[in-house]
């Protein structure tokens, strides 16, 4: 009879996991809080980790602004398998006597001192760490921007975590020899808020392995550049997908990021909602109407297992122009007429000429809009700027 390791790796790759590895909380003992299982599962003895691959022609469609909507609507799908496989490695688990929990794919923050919610927060720190059970599991390895690399299909996966009573067998993490990351650091250059350090670095050690990583800016820098509250490079002659303008150059001081992130997402209509992907991330991702906005996520995108990829992917970044929202909801890139029009949200928003030239004084709302992009189109049709 198989074990009960390759009855779990068996059924995770029947329902569509690429990768899968297993380690214990005894190996992830000398990692940071967020590696100890023990927090949302006291009884947990061991981790099964996964990954399921992204699509690459259409992440690739989407890093040089070909289409954008495929690879949300990818990352949406790949979400759902990702909690399915949980799902089912939780009831095989619970079947066999044992406790086990399937960890929330994103938006799983610890609490922090002083923050009412998630708006307040500018840490981040996860209940449970997917990438660093990934790592101690021999799914990959952290590369330079921090995101897990592994061999076969670089950044471009989605990860998932199931924390069990059960003593699970570890499997062994990636040798140094054999890691995925070679410091390229193309990552660093196609972060348009400059979130990952080109040179400076740091250190994290996971399952008796310290990674060398950048050093990178606080946490709400990067909130800021994958929310689409600041899309654009500092050259301003690319961005992420998101239309949305701060107008100003970033704060350097933590305290005034910090201030600067609450206060936008004070004002984000997605945040004032009760009912958002950050009260409940798995209903979110299986509401039909629910939309997986990603306007960014370049560190990842950019990241192939082959240099030479790396380098072509980058250079399609930088050549992709900047984004602009039209008046339907869709994103695209902007033309040289496109206008930059202040919004009551705290920023700017970059429209083609054509779409306000022709506002309608009706609001149309459609299945899949993002808040914020509707709450703006609302409001330039009102205004009829």
């Amino acid at each position: 009879m198989a074990s009960l390791e390759q009855r779990l790796k068996s059924l995770a790759g029947s329902l569509g996991a690429d990768l899968v590895g297993m380690t214990t909380r005894a190996v992830l003992s000398d990692g940071p809080p967020s590696a100890d299982p023990r927090y949302l599962l006291p009884s947990a003895k061991s981790v099964v980790s996964y990954a399921v691959s992204l699509d690459t022609d259409i992440a690739v469609d989407f890093i040089r602004k070909k289409t954008w909507r495929p690879h949300c609507e990818n990352r949406k799908s790949i979400a759902q398998t990702l909690y399915r496989i949980g799902d089912a490695l939780v009831a095989e688990l619970r079947s066999e006597g044992y406790d086990a929990v399937n960890v929330d794919l994103n938006n799983n923050y610890r609490p922090e001192e002083g923050a009412a919610d998630v708006t307040e927060m500018t840490a981040f720190h996860p209940e449970f760490s997917h990438r660093y059970a990934a790592l101690a599991a021999g799914v990959g390895r952290l590369g330079w921007s921090g995101n897990l690399l592994t061999r076969e299909y670089g950044a471009l996966v989605e990860l998932g975590s199931v924390l069990t009573s059960a003593a699970l067998a570890a499997d062994a993490p990636i040798p140094d020899q054999d890691h995925p990351c070679d410091k390229c650091k193309m990552c660093s250059l196609v972060c348009p808020v400059e979130m990952i350090h080109k040179k400076a670095s740091t250190r994290v050690t996971v399952a008796g392995i310290t990674e060398t990583i950048a050093r990178k800016q606080p946490n709400t820098c990067c909130w800021i550049g994958c929310t689409g509250y600041e899309g654009l490079a500092r050259s301003g002659e690319w961005s992420n997908w998101s239309p949305f303008r701060l107008g100003r150059p970033l704060p350097e001081d933590k305290r005034a990021l910090d201030a600067l992130c609450i206060r936008l997402q004070k004002l984000d209509p997605q945040m004032a909602a009760g009912d958002t992907c950050f009260s409940d991330y798995r209903q979110a991702v299986f509401d039909p109407d629910w939309f997986y906005y990603t306007v960014c996520g370049f560190c990842r995108s950019v990241c192939s297992p082959h240099r030479e990829e790396r380098i072509a992917r980058r250079k399609m970044i930088v050549q992709s122009g900047t984004a602009a929202l039209h008046l339907d909801g869709s994103h695209d890139v902007a033309d040289e007429n496109a206008l930059t029009v202040p919004t009551p949200f705290g920023l700017n928003v970059v429209v083609p000429r054509d779409d306000l030239a022709e506002a309608r004084t009706e609001i149309r709302k459609w299945p899949g809009q993002f808040p914020l992009d509707r709450e703006v189109v609302a409001y330039l049709c009102r205004e009829g700027t």
